[in-house]
């Protein structure tokens, strides 16, 4: 009678248990993808940020030494020995007092003519740029689209919003946190040369990708030690 009794009661504290743990996994469950969520919902502080705004939304402070020189070991080492290699098209350059890595890309490496679809091939200049939206505010990634005089300002300003919606949209369609990259359309207000020639108006026509320091950065550099 005792055993069976002892029976019982492991048997009830072993349901008891399990329903515990079953509670428990749940839990955890919806709480991380709670978590997830909220890591991905966006800013609209941020979101309102204009161009320059967001290019110097983030004061390096104190840790604006360190960063500089992470900026240009990741620049060097990880970029330019990468996809942006100088025997391509393809620039790396230091901005904003060497703090901010600037990557231009022609646009004709990405669009074909008048398009605003992603030819084939164009994920190959953006899959490098997935790195740095891995870590949420660890950069603030910016994507800017030019292009050059041709065509009504209607034109021209329809042709960069929806070209930099597309890159937008597949950083966001592979999967990574999308919280901290911002777009841009400037349509010709910044051209790199004057339009006065197929090859002037042809290197005026790219995306910029600015690596702008984000909280996370600034964090780290002013404890002396940036890890990434």
């Amino acid at each position: 009678m005792k055993l069976f009794s002892l029976n019982i009661l492991i048997k009830k504290f072993i349901v008891s248990s399990l329903i515990v743990v079953t509670f428990l996994c749940f839990t955890n469950e919806v709480y991380g993808k709670t978590n997830e969520k909220e890591s991905h919902e966006r800013s609209a502080e941020l979101d309102d940020l204009d161009f320059i705004e967001m290019l110097n939304s983030v004061d390096p402070g104190s840790g604006a030494s360190l960063i500089q020189k992470f900026q240009a070991k990741e620049g060097k080492n990880r970029l330019l020995n990468g996809k942006y290699n100088p025997a391509g098209e393809c620039k790396v350059e230091a901005f904003r007092n060497k703090e901010v890595l600037l990557i231009t890309i022609p646009a004709h490496l990405l669009f074909e003519p008048n398009d605003t679809e992603l030819k084939s091939g164009a994920q190959e200049y953006l899959t490098p740029i997935k790195r740095y939206l891995k870590e949420p505010d660890m950069f603030r990634v910016m994507l800017v689209m030019h292009t050059d005089n041709t065509g009504s300002d209607e034109y021209r300003d329809r042709l960069t919003v929806e070209r930099v919606n597309s890159v937008f949209d597949w950083f966001e369609d592979s999967g990574v946190n999308t919280k901290y990259l911002f777009s841009y359309a400037l349509g010709d207000e910044m051209p790199l040369k004057p339009n006065d020639s197929m090859e002037n108006r042809r290197q005026n026509r790219r995306l910029e990708i600015y690596l702008v320091p984000g909280t996370k950065m600034v964090e780290q550099a002013q404890k002396g030690r940036i890890a990434f």
